[in-house]
């Protein structure tokens, strides 16, 4: 089992794979919407938490599905380190949705860096597993958004959260 088939939560109930399988029909797409409009800046990091989250899923998103994760770097990865640690403090998940959360953005973040690795040259073509270089299916990110949208809905209102200067995506 390589890298990529490690992905378990601590409970050893749910894996990647199992949740990888799953499709994800969101419950949330018209709070995703509403933050969309009108918490996600044109440029920038967002004011409040929920459109930073969603932004930088997004951001993921489109980097893994557009481009390959060609263009990954730490500011990627930090987004992935964000949403996994800001989501799975929320008190309004379960221990199930925060180990969900946490295994779909290592197994985001850990494709990302491996497509790193191939870009820099550290994984040679001939070595390469096309497979890991980037998630390019809807349902991680859909799954991840509606955890945002489920946010919003039980707050109703913009959330603060301390925006990292050091971020220039």
């Amino acid at each position: 089992m390589g890298v990529f088939g490690g992905f378990k939560s601590k409970k050893g109930s749910i894996s990647i794979d199992i949740i990888k399988g799953k499709g994800c029909r969101q419950k949330y797409f018209n709070e995703c919407k509403y933050i969309w409009k009108n918490y996600v800046p044109e440029y920038g990091q967002a004011k409040c938490l929920q459109g930073e989250l969603l932004r930088e899923i997004e951001k993921i998103r489109c980097e893994a599905q557009d481009n390959g994760n060609i263009n990954w770097d730490e500011d990627y990865s930090c987004f992935c380190d964000f949403i996994s640690k800001a989501l799975s403090e929320q008190e309004i998940f379960s221990e199930t949705e925060k180990e969900e959360i946490i295994l779909i953005m290592s197994y985001i973040k850990e494709c990302g860096e491996y497509a790193r690795k191939f870009n820099s040259g550290a994984v040679s073509e001939r070595d390469v597993d096309i497979e890991k270089i980037a998630y390019v299916k809807d349902n991680l990110y859909d799954i991840i958004c509606d955890k945002i949208g489920k946010l919003q809905r039980s707050y109703h209102k913009p959330l603060y959260y301390e925006q990292n200067d050091r971020i220039k995506r």
